[in-house]
């Protein structure tokens, strides 16, 4: 995992150089616009500033610098954090937005502002930090208007990469040749789409391929021992990269922000262009899941989009959140989550080059893939749909392979049985693994699993309180074979283990040797091991 760094001072040829080319707009002048109401509370009314960043946005925070102008309208409490966005890295000048709620000026912010001689001003209630924002951005286009015109060319040449065969790969050299910084552009599930420069960094890779890029910080940090910038491309509420770059000077972080923005819309433009595409494949898979009979017919089309060839083809469904959604606002966002699920499945899929279909139904979202190694996709399928939807508990189901078109709707149930067989929270389950037994107990009501429970072994549990007769009934369903075996499993002598046995025969009524008896005890078992995991999650 990637590391916190301190944000160096510049140093050498980059220090040397002045700090802006044209004057940097002053606090005096936000001040003569009256319609802002700010008041001064403490320090130098002509202290300039560079940018203007809101200390609470995520989207700022990577970029906070001395020279900004700071918007807070956030409790200012104490003690402060270690790396306190309002006044780390300390800013040229602090808007703090007074609140219906909170009229007054935290006194602690005063004292600490009046400490660092740092310049305090106050915003009033009617006044939103947007409002202020927008005039202190206005400034700054007044303030650096000779600049920009320097500024147009590098920017148009950035611009015009997006119109090329290879609009990301492009891009990362352009930026590169202009800033000297190397350049990695990764997925959300860590595979590498594009770089730029003499570097052949990647992220390193857990047992199933993956890399956990989505739970990097955004900003400064530290990757395989180098200083590194890390900016995460957000659209649409789901990742849709990272970016990282090496050898990153202070002049190359605007460039920076600006090959971010520029590979946002390259992303939005391609996912665009898959949703018109993706409602036609939509419609195709629906079609083929309600009439398996008539996949003859329509294997051409199947064929065209990659699904149907020589390679297996396999059914995942997915499901995120609560099972038990209530209310209209609920359920929209549950198919909103849905939605953002299937479009980064089928990037993931597009990106290898694998055919996929994919549809959102009511309650789950479903792919059906070409793939050679189904494991390996199954885990970064997972990843790629995790990264869309954040945080949020997320659950899937896989059928086995198969290779015969009609086979698709029973390949369907199989995922659909083996995401049900999943307790909750987040997980991947596949057919071929699914237990019968836990399955068929997992569509009882709750009170029928303890009634059945107690009646098979209630007696047991309770003439066990310290759980020796439990202990031994579960290793002996588990291997009820070799009793000298067994025995020195439990480290007892093996006697000792015939009478808890004839224990257990007296409390259950039954005789062990009878195969019945096995059954409905290893079913009791499940029974209480399923309970017992239930109660913890309730826990």
């Amino acid at each position: 995992m990637p590391k916190r760094g301190t944000p160096p001072e510049p140093t050498g040829a980059e220090a040397a150089q002045p700090a802006l080319s044209v004057a940097a707009p002053t606090v005096a002048q936000l001040l003569a616009r009256t319609e802002l109401e700010l008041e001064l509370v403490t320090g130098d009314p002509n202290a300039p500033f560079r940018a203007v960043r809101h200390a609470e946005s995520a989207t700022h925070r990577p970029w906070l610098s001395p020279h900004d102008l700071r918007l807070s309208d956030a409790p200012f409490g104490v003690p402060r954090p270690p790396s306190d966005p309002v006044l780390w890295p300390q800013p040229s000048a602090l808007v703090y937005g007074l609140v219906p709620k909170r009229r007054t000026l935290p006194a602690q912010l005063k004292k600490r502002a009046e400490e660092l001689g740092l310049t305090l001003l106050t915003a009033p209630p009617a006044v939103a930090l947007d409002k202020v924002e927008a005039a202190g951005l206005g400034l700054l286009v007044q303030a650096s208007r000779q600049a920009a015109e320097l500024l147009a060319a590098p920017q148009s040449h950035l611009l015009d990469a997006l119109s090329t065969p290879k609009p990301e790969r492009e891009l990362l050299e352009r930026v590169h040749r202009l800033t000297g910084a190397e350049l990695v552009l990764l997925t959300p599930w860590g595979d590498v789409t594009a770089r730029a420069g003499r570097g052949g960094w990647r992220p390193r890779k857990d047992q199933h391929g993956g890399s956990p890029v989505m739970l990097w910080p955004e900003g400064e940090t530290r990757l395989g021992g180098r200083p590194a910038w890390t900016l995460k491309l957000h659209a649409d509420g789901r990742l849709r990269g990272v970016l990282v770059a090496f050898q990153v000077t202070q002049a190359a972080r605007p460039w920076l922000e600006l090959c971010r923005t520029l590979l946002l819309s390259a992303a939005l433009q391609r996912s665009a262009e898959a949703r018109h595409d993706s409602s036609a494949l939509s419609a195709l898979l629906a079609e083929w899941l309600a009439g398996p009979q008539a996949a003859m017919m329509l294997e051409p089309r199947l064929a065209a989009a990659g699904v149907g060839g020589e390679s297996p083809y396999l059914v995942a469904v997915g499901e995120v959140g609560p099972r038990l959604r209530t209310g209209r606002a609920a359920q929209a966002r549950q198919f909103h989550q849905l939605e953002q699920m299937r479009e980064a499945g089928e990037e993931y899929f597009r990106a290898l080059g694998y055919g996929v279909l994919s549809e959102t139904r009511a309650h789950h979202c479903v792919w059906v893939f070409a793939s050679a190694a189904p494991r390996q996709h199954a885990r970064l399928l997972l990843s790629a749909a995790q990264a869309a939807v954040g945080e949020t508990e997320l659950r899937m189901g896989l059928s086995l392979p198969r290779a015969d078109l009609t086979g698709v709707a029973d390949a369907y149930h199989q995922a659909l049985l083996a995401l049900q067989s999943l307790p909750g929270g987040s997980g991947l389950a596949w057919f071929d693994e699914l237990d019968p037994v836990y399955w068929v107990l997992q569509q009882q009501p709750h009170g029928n699993l303890v009634a059945l429970r107690d009646r098979l072994v209630g007696a047991v549990k309770e003439a066990d309180p310290q759980g020796k007769l439990w202990r031994t009934l579960v290793a002996y369903i588990r291997s009820p074979d070799d009793l000298q075996a067994l025995a020195a499993e439990l480290h007892v002598h093996v006697n000792t283990l015939r009478y808890r046995l004839k224990r257990i025969e007296e409390l259950v009524q039954e005789p062990l040797a009878r195969p019945e008896t096995v059954a409905k005890l290893y079913l009791a078992l499940q029974i209480d091991a399923m309970l017992e995991r239930g109660g913890a999650r309730r826990a």
